[in-house]
């Protein structure tokens, strides 16, 4: 018998938090996060990009969302896949609406035309040497056109 899971079964939408990540790794620690949980916000005011940079956007014009896998299939020595997986679910979804313009810079870019659109962030909690989950942080600028002082 298969097992199905959802992604986005927990759906929590919020208006505001500080990192869609933070939130949701906050929520595992808790014990209160579920396997395709997905947190959504509307606007982060503490984003978070690869080697602490960070993700600003505007109110409402962009995608910040978090999706929480708690994969017990994997060894963690594979979270590379997960990696990969993600970056091409992304791109293959935006390029349905972006057109065939729309490809991914290794390991973790999205980019339409020659302009980086979005990106990807993956935080993996291990307590001891179990893979609890991974925190998949997904964040791509959609209606947003100027980008000075954010």
């Amino acid at each position: 018998m298969t097992s199905t899971f959802l992604i986005g079964d927990p759906f929590i939408e919020l208006q505001q938090v500080e990192s869609t990540n933070n939130y949701a790794t906050g929520m595992v620690h808790e014990g209160m996060a579920q396997h395709g949980m997905v947190v959504f916000s509307h606007y982060q005011s503490k984003g978070k990009g690869q080697h602490n940079k960070t993700w600003l956007g505007e109110v409402g014009k962009n995608i910040a969302m978090s999706v929480v896998l708690q994969p017990p299939a994997l060894a963690l020595s594979q979270s590379f896949l997960i990696s990969m997986a993600t970056a091409l679910g992304v791109q293959r979804f935006f390029s349905k609406y972006a057109g065939s313009e729309t490809k991914v810079k290794w390991p973790n870019d999205l980019y339409w035309r020659d302009r980086k659109a979005g990106g990807i962030l993956i935080e993996n909690i291990v307590l001891g040497s179990e893979w609890k989950a991974a925190v998949i942080g997904i964040g791509v600028n959609i209606n947003q056109t100027s980008f000075e002082g954010v």
